[in-house]
């Protein structure tokens, strides 16, 4: 997987997808609001249909938006816009990319990472999207004669910080995020290491 951050409007992505939030009652996120103004309100009568109310979880694949460039756009419930905290937070990132991983887009740009956070700044926003997108995708199939396979993995994840002066926080946040997974990973893969092999020598 293939990690970075960049500053840009939404209008001006193109990608095979683009990740934004929609708070309860079917409230949009600012960057939602951008994409549904330049749709001319696509997005918004969707909502007002009941297609996604923004209970924390809750996913909308829209293919073809009208104006936009990206092939998709995402739609990811955030629950209540005020109550969003850092267990809320990491559960959203995990579950938007366990779906991401299922709809054939190899690439994303996702600007959950605007998101408001209490408490939390956009280095800790970025760091824990890395550390969430790595656990969520977690496999161990070392002993494993046949690998399941997803088609059209996602590959690439683009994170989307407010301000070009962030850039630098985003890039560390990355670096930090890897660092720690990498650590997480070889921590499980020693524990399920110990719980496999007694299995396989009997």
């Amino acid at each position: 997987m293939e990690f970075s951050v960049k500053s840009g409007s939404p209008e001006k992505q193109r990608s095979a997808c683009i990740v934004v939030g929609v708070f309860e009652p079917r409230r949009l996120s600012p960057v939602a609001e951008q994409l549904d103004k330049i749709s001319d309100g696509y997005i918004s009568s969707l909502l007002r249909r009941g297609d996604l109310e923004g209970k924390p979880g809750q996913m909308l694949l829209l293919h073809q938006v009208p104006g936009v460039l990206s092939e998709r756009v995402l739609l990811v419930g955030c629950g209540k816009e005020r109550e969003l905290g850092e267990r809320q937070y990491k559960e959203i990132i995990q579950k938007t990319i366990s779906t991401l991983n299922e709809t054939g887009s190899m690439e994303a740009v996702c600007f959950l990472t605007e998101l408001h956070v209490k408490g939390r700044d956009t280095y800790w926003k970025v760091r824990q999207a890395v550390e969430a997108t790595k656990d969520g995708l977690y496999t161990f199939d070392q002993f494993k004669s046949s690998k399941p396979e997803t088609r059209r993995p996602l590959r690439k994840l683009v994170f989307n910080v407010p301000t070009r002066r962030e850039l630098n926080l985003g890039e560390k946040a990355i670096a930090h995020g890897l660092a720690i997974s990498s650590g997480v990973k070889a921590s499980k893969d020693l524990a399920t290491c110990h719980q496999t092999l007694p299995i396989l020598l009997i």
